[in-house]
């Protein structure tokens, strides 16, 4: 039996079951870093969001019957308030409130400070994790 650590969803299945909304190149102003300069200044932060949610027949034209990309974007917003020493605790902030969202299977979310080196175009961090709403349907009874 399928067991929440150890399936994720294959590719035929995000493609045949699921609908792909993404955020590209969401620009924030954010307090993050560990260092006094960034600390004491705010700096550009790039996110980039892909989020595989079940595929259910829409029926009407109608916003309850998909996940609504606000829900999403709000999430990532929240980048933006207080100050986050790394990237890497943010990202997994973000992303596991986006997983837990009604109808998603799987979440990929990259952070970026674009002005962090001079001689690169960015700096980052990728996560994927698997939605709780996958998680449940192979969750064993065990």
């Amino acid at each position: 039996m399928f067991t929440r650590k150890t399936c994720i969803p294959d590719p035929i299945f995000l493609q045949t079951h699921c609908r792909r909304i993404f955020f590209r190149n969401l620009a924030l102003s954010c307090s993050i870093g560990v260092y006094d300069h960034e600390k004491a200044n705010r700096q550009q932060l790039t996110l980039d969001c892909d989020v595989w949610a079940l595929k259910h027949p829409v029926g009407t034209d109608s916003l309850e019957a998909v996940l609504d990309y606000d829900r999403i974007g709000a999430i990532l917003r929240q980048a933006a308030v207080g100050h986050t020493n790394l990237q890497e605790t943010l990202v997994d902030r973000l992303i596991k409130q986006i997983a837990a969202l009604p109808s998603v299977v799987l979440v990929r979310l990259a952070s970026a400070k674009p002005d962090a080196y001079p001689d690169a175009d960015a700096i980052g961090i990728e996560e994927w994790r698997v939605g709780e709403s996958f998680s449940k349907t192979f969750e064993s009874d065990d």
